[in-house]
């Protein structure tokens, strides 16, 4: 009986071993799930800050573009006030002093030289009247 006694302990010994793995695996399962969970915390922490950072930056780029934008639209402005006003005005001006003296306008290259300046001042107006206004929408 001795013996019955000692195989059993030992039956109960390598049951409670057996059991001890199992749980120590299960724990150790539980750690690494554990692990990997903070891992995913922390990379999508640095994540995020990355992409505050970038759109921050872009939104900066943007404020910046409509700066360059009020510039341009200024420009614009300035020359589709040459081309389409002060220009022919003062041609006009120039053509009714010259018909007084006799002189036909159109021998004269300046005026010449200006009509051409109009037209091209007139295709830049179309040309930066194509770009819009930068917006984070």
């Amino acid at each position: 009986m001795n013996n019955e006694k000692l195989l059993k302990y030992l039956e109960d010994k390598i049951e409670l071993k057996k059991q001890d793995k199992t749980e120590l695996s299960n724990h150790k399962v539980d750690l690494s799930s554990i692990k990997v969970i903070k891992d995913a915390i922390s990379n999508l922490k640095n994540i995020e800050k990355d992409a505050t950072k970038v759109a921050d930056k872009f939104e900066q780029s943007v404020k910046e573009s409509n700066k360059f934008y009020q510039d341009l639209l200024q420009e614009r402005n300035a020359i589709y006030t040459w081309v389409n006003n002060e220009a022919p005005a003062r041609i006009s001006d120039f053509e009714k002093a010259a018909k007084e003296l006799g002189v036909d306008s159109n021998s004269v290259p300046e005026i010449k030289e200006l009509q051409k300046l109009i037209q091209l001042g007139k295709e830049l107006v179309k040309a930066l009247d194509d770009y819009k206004r930068p917006s984070l929408t």
